[in-house]
């Protein structure tokens, strides 16, 4: 009796052990056929697979055989292996949704967890180089296609009464499922339609967000920067094809200077870096106060590629335009926008804060750590610990949703700078290589178009950071789409995208 029960028991187990492996054996051909045959693809199943692996001998074989160089250089195997792990752990395995490519080097993969029935977007940046390996990824937050259904837009054209609800009625559905925290302002024309305030501006207290919160704009301050390099064109004091050697003779390493030209810098074309990522700036972030406090860090930089061969982000470039606009006009950066172009627009409320300066209707920053919590499950930190000490040239100020109006007007209205200069700067020149969505940069500004109309503007912020706003301008004038928050990105950036696919067809 004893001996059958044992060999009942191990017939027991042994089912239950086929049966598991049967049914991971068909999750994993289920996942497969979601991928094309492609290079993208294959990268795309290979990292699922090293995820569902659960296996750390198989996750840092992944990270060493499939992550490019490059990326390995910027993020150390440590970091792309707890990814691994934290996506396993939270979700028990994912089965992949869809695999979307866009472009040659983006891939989105929606996934569900295993357990707890949770949902992300995966996008996977293969490398230029190596197409078969690993160059950047981002862990976003994805719904549930139950709620995503309620998230969705209407595609046919409705009274202006009727899209104010919609957008309205989409703001609170994503602020009450904590996607959102900020203030969302539509203008039709010059006349405001949209004019609303969500979520909290401080979490310890439960302050609320108001119309006038000040939003940390993270790289939205470029417009601003392009704005500044353009009324110097247009006093003659340099041209968009100077060398950086011509406007700043006594940059440090003049052997760069000489190969980059002010169009490279503000087309991200030139091949300079970013110092976001150099050890000395995140270990003394309260030394970068001023513009020339990058320049020792940045000129020793090495450029990535060669001027003018391709397209790549850069905050230093953007810190270089800083300094060349304090040379020419004798002006720090910070008094030269705010007298040339924060007084010109109106913008009373915007400017550069240092991180212990105590400013009035200020926004808290609030971020999610996507390698640490890959799935959003624990409670939003604050961003004091990420963000630096005071905003520069590429980015970092604040300012509110009403003055963010200000400004697409007086710009609109050739207030700040010519009408062909301000076609010049908000033209788009160059495809944004691995951007969300196609798009062309152009002076500080990114260009694309929806449903035949053009929108230009600029977003700012990014994952794991607590910032993300967001300024798009439809160039027929019809509406300006504005929507800042405290929250990290695509937050904001994916609600303003929304909208603006949505009034393109009104």
């Amino acid at each position: 009796m004893k001996h059958s029960r044992a060999i009942l028991f191990t017939l027991t187990l042994l089912i239950i052990r086929l049966t598991a492996a049967a049914a991971f054996g068909q999750q994993t051909n289920d996942n497969q056929s979601k991928f094309a045959e492609t290079p993208q693809g294959r990268l795309g199943f290979s990292f699922i697979e090293a995820v569902n692996s659960g296996d750390k001998v198989a996750q840092e074989n992944f990270v060493s055989s499939r992550i490019a160089e490059g990326a390995l250089k910027n993020t150390p195997p440590v970091v792309w292996l707890s990814l691994l792990q934290k996506l396993f752990k939270q979700s028990n395995g994912l089965d992949v949704m869809s695999a979307s490519p866009e472009g040659e080097r983006v891939l989105n993969i929606i996934v569900r967890s295993r357990q707890g029935n949770r949902w992300a977007r995966l996008v996977l940046i293969s490398s230029r180089s190596q197409p078969d390996k690993l160059s950047d990824t981002f862990v976003l937050p994805a719904l549930d296609p139950a709620i995503e259904k309620k998230s969705r837009f209407p595609k046919s054209k409705i009274s202006e009464r009727e899209a104010v609800k919609v957008i309205e009625q989409q703001a609170e559905l994503r602020a009450s499922m904590d996607h959102f925290s900020g203030v969302v302002l539509v203008a039709k024309g010059d006349r405001i339609i949209v004019n609303r305030a969500f979520g909290l501006a401080e979490k310890s207290f439960g302050v609320p967000n108001n119309l006038m919160t000040k939003f940390h704009l993270g790289s939205m301050d470029k417009m601003f920067t392009g704005v500044a390099i353009a009324q110097l064109a247009e006093a003659g004091k340099l041209s968009y094809n100077d060398t950086l050697a011509k406007v700043l003779p006594d940059f440090p390493n003049k052997q760069l200077a000489e190969k980059i030209t002010i169009h490279q810098l503000l087309t991200h074309t030139a091949g300079t870096g970013d110092f976001i990522f150099n050890p000395e700036f995140r270990a003394h972030r309260e030394n970068f106060k001023d513009t020339a406090n990058y320049l020792p860090i940045i000129a020793n930089e090495p450029l990535l590629f060669e001027p003018g061969s391709r397209w790549g982000y850069s905050n230093s470039g953007y810190v270089l335009l800083g300094l060349v606009i304090e040379k020419l006009s004798g002006e720090s950066y910070f008094d030269y926008v705010r007298n040339h172009i924060f007084k010109v627009a109106g913008m009373n409320e915007t400017g550069y804060y240092e991180l212990n300066e105590v400013v009035p209707n200020l926004a808290v920053g609030y971020l999610r750590d996507a390698a640490e919590d890959p799935f959003g499950i624990d409670p939003r930190r604050s961003n004091i610990m990420f963000i630096p000490f005071k905003g520069n040239s590429a980015g970092g100020g604040y300012s509110t949703a009403p003055d963010l109006l200000r400004f697409a007007q007086a710009l609109r209205r050739h207030q700040l700078i010519n009408a062909d200069l301000t076609e010049t700067v908000t033209s788009g020149k160059v495809e944004m290589t691995g951007a969300p969505r196609p798009a062309k940069y152009a002076y500080g500004f990114a260009a694309r178009t929806v449903n035949g109309k053009e929108i230009r503007g600029m977003s700012g912020g990014g994952e794991s950071s607590g910032v993300n706003s967001s300024l798009q301008m439809f160039w027929d004038g019809s509406y300006t789409v504005i929507v800042v928050g405290n929250y990290d990105a695509p937050a904001a950036e994916d609600l303003n995208d929304k909208i603006c696919e949505f009034l393109a067809v009104q």
